[in-house]
């Protein structure tokens, strides 16, 4: 290595430097104008015109040309290597600098390119190997998405999860058009890898089906005006047999359609029963049949959607108050409220949030235990109370309505974003709530002679086991299953 003074006009910019824009010059230039140049530039050995290209130092030399050094101070040495001169300008960068993450993901794709495994990227550079997997998987995905991890509208942990989707550009066109904050992203992730789901569960019964000599059409209108077709066990031959779906199912005169309904199943039917001879079950109600399938498939989706929700919604709570730091936010409310109720200890399913959100198992908490584990603990039983007082409104158990809303309204106050599910089930809840009050207040104009009516708090019941009896019955209530049709 040799330490020498070199003119600025003499040192050029590497070709691969990845900083392409050099920010904070101005502030740089008025330092080394009181003080000069401090710590010297990394160059390679001039070139036949007798410049040297600059390896660590490109903000100092453009400082320098700022306010027109005549010299700066230069480190000669030796070409490193194309990997060691990327490596040495990436490190100055990252600290120095705030480089994009978009930059930063180029510059690792260049190493790659060089045959560096993501493992020694992270060691030469000092990051986590997460953040390099996750920033090499940004040149998989459309240039519209780059640019908004670039802009800071979608972050590292949000593009890298779009990148399972970077063979099917429509489905991150379509989240990219919904995208809202993190928990957003992961909102209609979750979705997307549902419907691919489905749908591939439906193509491989499809092909099941055709392999099988059964004729796949689309889903009949049975109920429509001139429909002859009919489901085969609604359907009997002459001398009253049922009609076996396995025996006839590839035989001329029958089909099948794919029911989405319930996931994906093969229901069989018959286009046209007097062709070959059959005729519906005497007594049958096909189209009250119908309509409650109907009924089932809308709860059966809206379940779906909401146990979706609820995985994303468990992630937010174990991100945000599974620490000391994050359950001291709720410590005073959980509390209070503890401290006011017969809240029993969380089970089944519950337990095991409830654990998470501890940190240990929540009933085995050593007589010693400091603050630090009783705040996690304590609002680890508050949040699990809370979870299964409003997954119960919506699966048709118990549940309080006043303390759901105010739930889910904390959670957004807190930073989660509500999917539509869960929207539509605030939504509910709210309008459940002011019909509720609008009648209290109409019951209490008839009845001013009568004295103070009911407990205004309103539940809402469905009998189930091992209901929480620290919830009151009330009769006449709604029914929870109505929220989920709501």
């Amino acid at each position: 290595m040799e330490l020498t003074q070199i003119p600025p006009a003499n040192l050029v910019p590497h070709e691969k430097n990845a900083h392409s824009e050099l920010r904070g010059i101005n502030a740089l230039a008025q330092t080394v104008a009181y003080l000069g140049i401090i710590e010297p530039l990394v160059v390679l050995p001039a070139d036949e015109k007798g410049n040297h290209t600059i390896v660590a130092g490109h903000r100092r030399h453009a400082a320098a040309v700022q306010v027109e050094l005549e010299t700066v101070p230069c480190i000669v040495v030796d070409d490193p290597g194309a990997g060691d001169q990327l490596v040495t300008m990436l490190v100055e960068n990252l600290h120095r600098d705030d480089l994009t993450v978009l930059e930063e993901a180029q510059t690792y794709q260049q190493l790659t390119l060089l045959d560096w495994e993501p493992e020694r990227i992270a060691q030469a550079t000092g990051r986590e190997l997460d953040r390099v997997q996750q920033s090499l998987t940004l040149h998989q995905l459309p240039e519209h998405v780059q640019q908004a991890a670039h802009a800071g509208q979608v972050d590292l942990v949000s593009a890298a999860a779009l990148a399972e989707f970077a063979h099917e550009p429509k489905v991150i066109e379509r989240i990219m058009k919904k995208a809202g904050g993190h928990w957003s992203v992961q909102h209609l992730i979750a979705e997307e890898r549902h419907r691919q789901a489905a749908k591939d569960t439906l193509d491989r019964l499809k092909a099941e089906l055709v392999l099988a000599g059964v004729k796949v059409t689309p889903r009949p209108d049975f109920h429509s005006e001139g429909c002859t077709a009919v489901r085969l066990e609604h359907l009997v031959d002459a001398e009253g047999n049922a009609v076996d779906p396995e025996a006839v199912k590839s035989e001329p005169g029958f089909a099948a359609y794919i029911n989405r309904d319930y996931g994906a199943k093969a229901e069989y039917y018959c286009p046209d029963p007097s062709a070959v001879g059959l005729h519906p079950v005497p007594g049958s109600s096909a189209a009250n049949r119908a309509e409650r399938e109907a009924r089932d498939a809308e709860a059966e989706a809206r379940r779906a959607a909401w146990e979706a929700a609820t995985g994303v919604r468990t992630d937010f709570l174990l991100s945000r108050f599974g620490t000391t730091k994050g359950a001291k936010v709720l410590f005073r409310l959980a509390l209070r409220e503890l401290a006011t109720t017969s809240m029993r200890l969380p089970y089944n399913e519950y337990a095991e949030l409830a654990n998470a959100l501890c940190g240990g198992e929540i009933r085995e908490l050593p007589e010693n235990a400091g603050m630090d584990r009783l705040t996690r603990a304590t609002v680890a039983r508050w949040l699990t109370r809370c979870e299964e007082n409003l997954s119960g409104l919506v699966l048709g158990r118990w549940g309080d309505l006043d303390h759901a809303l105010a739930y889910l309204d904390l959670l957004v106050a807190e930073g989660y974003e509500l999917a539509e599910v869960e929207s539509e089930i605030h939504q509910s809840i709210t309008d459940r709530l002011a019909e509720e009050a609008a009648e209290d207040e109409e019951e209490e104009g008839d009845e001013d002679d009568e004295g103070p009516g009911p407990d205004a708090t309103v539940y809402v019941a469905a009998e189930v086991e091992n209901a929480d009896d620290s919830i009151p019955d009330r009769d006449g209530d709604a029914k929870a299953d109505d929220l989920l049709m709501a």
